[in-house]
């Protein structure tokens, strides 16, 4: 069993790459979770935090599969070599 495959990875240069986007997410999670708001702004600020988290895992997802696709042509690769 790998356990290496299980590990959660922050990728700090993606969120860095973003720096708006990451301290807007900051911003809105902190006042969602510690300021008592009015039903209809609770909402719009859920929706917005909710956009960015799927933002970031999109961007996430993008690079891993940009990864694995770069390491099975090397495979592949070597293989026919």
């Amino acid at each position: 069993m790998n356990i290496n495959a299980y590990k959660i990875t922050i990728r700090h240069e993606e969120f860095l790459a973003h720096p708006a986007l990451t301290s807007l997410l900051v911003v809105l999670f902190f006042a969602l979770t510690f300021s008592r708001l009015p039903a209809l702004l609770y909402m719009i600020m859920l929706a917005v935090e909710i956009y960015i988290a799927m933002y970031f895992g999109a961007r996430f997802a993008a690079l891993e599969q940009e990864g694995e696709n770069s390491k099975t042509s090397t495979a592949t690769s070597e293989e026919s070599a």
